[in-house]
């Protein structure tokens, strides 16, 4: 008798341990995809423009055009880009990016000859500009410039990119009323194929000028988006993304 009731507790022994293995093994750590948390967010947060207007030919590289009577032509000249807005003439050859656009060195906007596209944002006095260089080959086809004009001031803020997209936006992040801008600076990529970019908050200062924006207890309001690129050999799950923030408000719950 004794031997029969130490091997039923022998019995349910290990049926509770496979159990519990079989439990174990249902959990699974769900992947964070940060990249699409970055893009909802960022579209929670932007202004609208009022008008858009697409460069349908890129090797077009002289246009005038006329955006809710703003008269704008852009031509190349001296091997830089001249604009024109309203009578006022602007040229890239002596400009410089206010961020870094890639690893730690600012770029000369005087590589663009062309404008890709423009934004205007009546409301806020202000015309984006994205420029690229037409025809491009090898990395020059992954820079491009974003030129942020203050109608009323007829100042200028640059910006530039490089493997980080090709758009222009305007945000209002800590919901002051004043304009902000998300710069991105593009780290490389790594011998384990990891690429790493850093979104630094820029906001409108005194006459119409964008700079880094600061507060007394912190110098810079940043977050960084850190992932593996994906090619045909790689599990796309082996290795996961990650998150750095330092930030105005909590981006991830």
């Amino acid at each position: 008798m004794k031997s029969v009731i130490k091997l039923t507790l022998v019995l349910i022994l290990i049926s509770s341990c496979s159990k519990k293995k079989t439990t174990e093994s249902k959990i699974i750590t769900k992947k964070i995809e940060y990249g699409i948390i970055i893009t909802d967010y960022l579209e929670s947060e932007k202004y609208k423009p009022t008008v858009v207007f697409n460069n349908p030919n890129y090797n077009n590289k002289k246009s005038i055009i006329r955006l809710l009577g703003n008269e704008i032509s852009w031509s190349e000249k001296n091997n830089a880009l001249e604009i024109i807005i309203n009578g006022n003439k602007i040229n890239t050859s002596d400009k410089v990016t206010l961020n870094n656009n890639w690893g730690n060195s600012v770029d000369s906007v005087n590589f663009a000859n062309n404008v890709r596209q423009i934004k205007l944002y009546e409301s806020e006095s202000l015309i984006g500009f994205i420029l690229t260089n037409e025809p491009c080959s090898g990395l020059g086809c992954s820079v491009n410039y974003q030129l942020i004009y203050d109608l009323s001031t007829k100042s200028e803020s640059y910006f530039g990119r490089f493997r980080t997209g090709f758009e222009l936006e305007l945000y209002d992040f800590n919901q002051d009323s004043k304009i902000d801008f998300l710069s991105k600076t593009f780290y490389g990529r790594n011998e384990q194929m990891i690429d790493t970019t850093e979104f630094i908050m820029y906001s409108q200062i005194e006459k119409g000028k964008f700079a880094e924006f600061k507060t007394e207890k912190q110098k810079r309001f940043s977050f960084k988006h850190i992932y593996p690129q994906i090619y045909p050999d790689r599990n796309k799950d082996s290795i996961l993304e990650e998150f750095e923030e330092h930030w105005i408000e909590k981006i991830l719950d």
